[in-house]
């Protein structure tokens, strides 16, 4: 993929920049200029949900990108969550974030959904996380990458179910962790002020309200599966329908669509039914919880204390409110260690199928050891091609992390765009802002230059690396360039 140019919409400002399909250097004489932000917007423009930085807030931008890929050019217009994709005579619209996956399909002519979900963790090497983020963790916002569904999708492993319960269970272990800690953080306020807070009705109330929130979390994350599934549906029959197949028994030829696909109807329905029931017990639930806090407000309007300062101050609200809380720290605790247990049986059970019969696995780790021997730490790392599973980040510091991680992007890179049959871009944002001196980016520079010399290079930084173009921003991300 070669991006042409990108287009920024901030009401009445806008931005042109065109890119050399080489090098392209995105410079600011001092930080906090706003590259860190045009990064972000290049990957927002191409749909991926990136947080906003401070001073723009993304949904009120609209952008416009030209990329060719595969010699097929294409407009990429995004306002919002909607993605509108022109090329030739044709328009195609994506429903964001739900649809994203598609539209990269689509514009690669590549449909392994688990290599292009995790695109975005060797692609882009953002200034806060990329630099330590070696083979498994957070790109940027809530946007993941994971070496083992990065394997499993080259390798066409099933194992969806298992990677769904992974992060089921990895959301149940923050959840018991932060019910521990405020529970801990209760027992210290309420031991510094005294029972002044408590009262039985208080606390039984209380507690009430706290169980309808844990049901109603419950219950919304049951409907986020449901939709889930529905969403898939309609793309099934979508396609289907839009095949316009038959077939012919005898004389009788029958359209095959979803009204006559077996049992299609019935499904659908039984599972809009139980979206119904949970949309029902949200609101029931709700209801219920309205019902405890007219009656907490009730008991507090009837039993005010009158002070010469009647206004509570926010400081003493937030007090009681901790003081109030009533957890049943030996169950949660017990859920925690039972959690923690079936997470650590779970990645077990994945990094073995995963390593299961993959050649990827060799390929990658020759690309590693490759270029870890270019970046000189190459006496860092392991023989053992089990090695890029590593998650030992405590031996590794400064300039030699660097170094390594850089060395499995590349390796990724190379091994993806194998498989994609393509060449991907690579961004790197403020490569110097860590640990490297001049000589240790002498060497990434040279790797870059031997090992990436015919893909689309974007780096940000206050320093002036070589490259073919460069945009340069003097106070903000979006002020009116056109170059």
């Amino acid at each position: 993929m070669i991006i042409k140019e990108l287009k920024l919409y901030e009401g009445y400002e806008k931005n042109l920049d065109t890119f050399s399909q080489k090098r392209n250097l995105i410079y600011s004489e001092e930080n906090t200029k706003g590259k860190s932000t045009y990064l972000r917007l290049l990957f927002y423009a191409l749909g991926y949900p990136i947080p906003s930085t401070k001073g723009i807030n993304f949904s009120n931008i609209d952008t416009e990108i030209i990329l060719v890929e595969k010699g097929q050019r294409y407009t990429v217009k995004r306002d919002k969550n909607l993605l509108t994709l022109l090329y030739d005579d044709s328009k195609v619209n994506f429903t964001l974030p739900s649809e994203h996956v598609s539209f990269l399909s689509h514009i690669f002519r590549y449909d392994n959904v688990k290599v292009l979900n995790n695109l975005l963790g060797f692609i882009y090497v953002d200034q806060d996380k990329g630099w330590t983020l070696l083979n498994r963790g957070v790109v940027i916002g809530k946007i993941r990458f994971s070496i083992e569904e990065l394997l499993a999708g080259l390798n066409g492993l099933d194992i969806d179910g298992l990677i769904e319960k992974k992060k089921s269970l990895e959301l149940n272990k923050k959840k018991y962790s932060a019910l521990l800690n405020i529970q801990a953080l209760s027992e210290e306020v309420y031991e510094k002020n005294g029972e002044v807070f408590i009262s039985d009705i208080e606390e039984n109330f209380n507690e009430k309200i706290l169980y309808c929130n844990i049901r109603i979390e419950d219950e919304k994350k049951a409907l986020k599966n449901i939709d889930a599934v529905i969403n898939r549906d309609k793309q099934f029959f979508d396609y289907i329908d839009s095949m316009d197949l038959s077939v012919q028994q005898g004389d009788i030829i029958i359209p095959v669509n979803r009204e006559t696909l077996v049992n299609s109807t019935v499904n659908h329905e039984f599972i809009r039914a139980q979206r119904s029931i949970i949309v029902t017990n949200i609101e029931r639930i709700k209801k219920e919880k309205s019902f405890y806090e007219m009656k907490l407000q009730d008991y507090y309007d009837k039993n005010s204390v009158q002070t010469l300062f009647p206004v509570e101050s926010e400081d003493t609200i937030v007090n009681k409110q901790l003081a109030n809380v009533n957890i049943d720290q030996t169950m949660i605790q017990r859920l925690l260690d039972e959690t923690n247990k079936e997470l650590k049986e779970v990645k077990s059970l994945i990094k073995t199928k995963t390593q299961n019969n993959n050649g990827y696995i060799s390929k990658i780790y020759k690309h590693v050891f490759k270029y870890a021997k270019e970046l000189e730490v190459e006496n860092k790392i392991s023989s053992n091609e089990d090695y890029i599973f590593t998650s030992d980040l405590k031996s590794l510091s400064g300039a030699v992390l660097q170094k390594i991680v850089f060395a499995f992007k590349v390796a990724f890179l190379k091994v993806i765009e194998e498989s994609m049959d393509t060449k991907l871009f690579m961004v790197l944002d403020s490569p110097k802002g860590k640990e490297l001196d001049d000589a240790n980016m002498k060497l990434i520079e040279n790797l870059i230059k031997k090992e990436l010399g015919e893909n689309q290079i974007f780096i940000a930084s206050i320093y002036n690396f070589e490259h073919e173009k460069m945009i340069k921003i003097n106070e903000r991300a979006i002020e009116g360039r056109n170059n």
